[in-house]
């Protein structure tokens, strides 16, 4: 016999009543009203799923015993009849479940709740078959009315309504999310001190991810706490002494130290004294969580590369984390990973430039020394030599002399001055630039540099400047070196011409060219668009030449195209 029900309107003006926010609660509301409206001892949805096809029993209500039912899942293959079935028929009213060729496959289930008896209706959402809502009758043989049909239909079509709301909901959450992970994520990287992002990283997670927090670095064979956190001031002082204690050494027991270990996430729904017991951890850390007030707790990582970089681990004294929970951490925790490994590489890239800029003021006071008393010695020399000397005897003092003065500008030049953003020291006095052009060309041509590259040369004509020569003989020299380490061997043009107001020097190569993006930035400090595994360099040569040429009041501009090579083009006033 059908069940007692309860009255229709009693029954719909439960219908109305029924709030849309929390699937989980309307969903049984729904359940408990098909039982009251149809007369059914038992109402499950069940959900659609792929891979394997599948039915899921999301959420099952027992009108007899108030039980709750979920997870019974039902594969495709096992009852390919009743998939067919509900995939094409808008109700399945089936008066005897058991004979039935479109249900009877189902006998194990019909027979281990006692049902009899069918009237299952699809539910859709978003244009596509989401669900069937069933109504298991329990006792004798069942005719479905036409009303009871109705009714049914009435009931799936709230449930795909309450669907699509669900989607809504998790679509606004997703949205709230990802603007809270992308805020986080600014945040941290707003400093650039490591261990103050860490301590942002942490605070930040709060409360959206739980009252308590703490990180703990890992770097393939240590551990440390290097941040935590609380919600309320006063509380704190207790999740710094927890961290300090018991959080240092992974060989310890605790959550954070096992999701390491077995390189997984871990969550603790309930976190009470015995789950605490159950993972190892001592008294004394189980009493400071249970002033803490903890309900739950969950341990994730941090990745970079799949190297594992840390942990993070929440408490929460206000609720039981979910799956759910777990996956929206996991996500806080790679964000996080990814931004703190940045602000890490950052720090090492600048402790390298300070390495260099140090190395570099060291070489240059090292190398002023002995070529201060070098140039005191020659002098020395001249003043005792007694004349007349050989020709060659005095051609090798000058060339002495002039190339230890040499020597001293280029490390007041090149070594000193790129580390110091004020105008290089000019020694200026007039000056041939064609000349100048030609004779470091023919000294660049006699070395071994060359030997694969043929050198253009069209500086015939006097061009007169006013200009530091060691300077200048810097910004060949280094323009030239660029366009035979990127030249691919092919010829190089270099061009001296002048007009009334300007000198104009330019270095042409067929090489290999410079990409666009690099273009705005090569004339910048370390600047290199190309591997150092494939061509040598600290990447200064651009950023002197242009500091020199800048200087003397000039500019210099690069103009490239992949696998076209490149021209540099240096203007100075006359």
């Amino acid at each position: 016999m059908p069940r007692k029900r309860t009255p229709t309107v009693a029954a719909l003006l439960r219908l109305g009543l029924i709030g849309k926010d929390d699937w989980g609660t309307a969903l049984q509301q729904a359940l408990e009203i098909s039982c009251d409206l149809i007369g059914v001892d038992r109402a499950n949805y069940w959900s659609l799923r792929d891979d394997p096809s599948a039915l899921v029993c999301e959420l099952g209500y027992v009108a007899s015993t108030q039980i709750l039912e979920r997870g019974f899942a039902l594969l495709e293959g096992s009852s390919p009849e009743y998939f067919e079935a509900i995939r094409e028929a808008q109700v399945l009213a089936i008066r005897d479940a058991r004979a039935d060729p479109r249900s009877r496959t189902l006998g194990a289930y019909l027979e281990l709740h006692g049902i009899s008896a069918m009237l299952d209706v699809p539910v859709f959402s978003q244009g596509r078959l989401a669900g069937i809502l069933c109504h298991e009758h329990v006792g004798g043989l069942r005719r479905w009315s036409s009303r009871e049909v109705e009714l049914a239909l009435t009931m799936s079509h709230i449930l795909t309504s309450l669907l699509e709301q669900r989607a809504r909901n998790q679509a606004e959450e997703n949205e709230r999310r990802a603007i809270f992970l992308a805020q986080a994520s600014n945040a941290i990287a707003q400093t650039l001190d490591l261990r103050e992002a860490r301590q942002t990283a942490v605070r930040r997670a709060l409360p959206r991810l739980g009252e308590m927090a703490s990180l703990i670095h890992y770097d393939g064979t240590r551990t440390e706490c290097v941040a935590s956190a609380h919600v309320q001031a006063e509380q704190e002082r207790l999740i710094t002494e927890m961290c300090a204690r018991y959080c240092q050494d992974m060989t310890r027991p605790g959550l954070a130290f096992q999701a390491l270990r077995e390189r997984q996430s871990l969550l603790v729904q309930v976190a009470d004294g015995d789950a605490m017991r159950r993972l190892q951890l001592p008294e004394g850390q189980i009493d400071l969580l249970s002033r803490l007030r903890v309900r739950s707790t969950m341990s994730v990582l941090l990745t970079v590369r799949d190297a594992i970089t840390g942990v993070l681990t929440l408490w929460s004294d206000s609720r039981n984390y979910d799956r759910e929970d777990l996956q929206f951490a996991e996500a806080y925790a790679q964000q996080v990973s990814t931004v703190l490994e940045n602000i890490n590489l950052l720090a090492r890239a600048q402790e390298a430039l300070r390495a260099r800029d140090e190395f570099l003021e060291l070489a240059g006071h090292e190398l002023r020394t002995p070529l201060t008393s070098l140039e005191f010695a020659v002098d020395l020399l001249r003043k005792k030599l007694v004349e007349p000397l050989l020709p060659a005897a005095r051609n090798a003092v000058d060339t002495i002399a002039r190339q230890a003065t040499r020597l001293s500008r280029l490390t007041e030049l090149v070594v000193l001055a790129p580390l110091h953003e004020g105008s290089p020291p000019l020694r200026v006095e007039p000056l041939d630039l064609a000349a100048l052009v030609r004779e470091v060309a023919r000294e660049q041509a006699a070395s071994k540099a060359f030997i694969c590259s043929e050198l253009e040369i069209r500086a015939d004509a006097p061009v007169m400047l006013r200009g530091d020569r060691t300077a200048l003989e810097v910004v060949v020299s280094n323009l030239l070196g660029n366009a035979m380490k990127f030249g691919a061997g092919r010829p190089i043009e270099v061009r001296v011409e002048a007009d009334p107001d300007t000198a104009t020097l330019s270095v042409r190569d067929h090489g290999i060219g410079i990409p666009p993006n690099h273009l705005p930035s090569i004339f910048q400090r370390y600047e290199r668009y190309v591997s150092p595994n494939s061509f040598s360099g600290l990447g200064l040569g651009l950023y002197i030449a242009a500091r020199l040429v800048m200087a003397h009041g000039g500019q210099i501009r690069a103009d490239s195209r992949p696998g076209e090579g490149s021209t540099f083009t240096v203007e100075l006033p006359v």
